[in-house]
């Protein structure tokens, strides 16, 4: 009786994630191949980002290794600073009325330097993004 009672538990949680996974996604104001876009963007702004920054990484290192051994002080080296850092790093907001597809791609077309590029009114949470979270794929804060 109670393994009866599990499989049929199992079955209507299963059932009633179905049933919202898709609710979800026809109310979503995405459209599916904007999705797949969005999907393959994020991929490669994620792959180039990795590759610049293994690139600037290694050169700062090797500055400063350079510096440190021959004793001297090191040029100035263009890094983004930590408040940079912290905005490209934050959770992305969907805003139906301007088309930004990451953090990065929001805050390089800011329109100020100082501009903060933080949610604000009309940005929603778009639940469906699965492939942000998926393996293989990394935030900016896993660099």
């Amino acid at each position: 009786m109670f393994p009866v009672l599990g499989w049929i538990l199992i079955a209507v949680v299963i059932i009633f994630l179905l049933i919202f996974t898709s609710i979800i996604r026809c109310l979503s104001p995405v459209s599916f191949l904007q999705l797949k876009f969005w999907k393959i963007y994020l991929e490669q702004e994620q792959q180039i980002l990795k590759s610049q920054a293994t690139e600037h990484a290694t050169e700062l290192a090797k500055q400063n290794v350079k510096c440190f051994f021959e004793c001297s002080h090191p040029k100035e080296y263009n890094t983004p600073s930590i408040r940079d850092w912290q905005q490209i790093s934050s959770l992305y907001t969907f805003n139906p009325k301007e088309q930004y597809y990451s953090m990065l791609h929001k805050y390089v077309h800011r329109t100020e330097k100082s501009e903060s590029i933080k949610s604000k009114e009309g940005d929603t949470v778009i639940p469906i993004l699965g492939f942000v979270d998926t393996p293989g794929m990394h935030t900016t804060a896993d660099l």
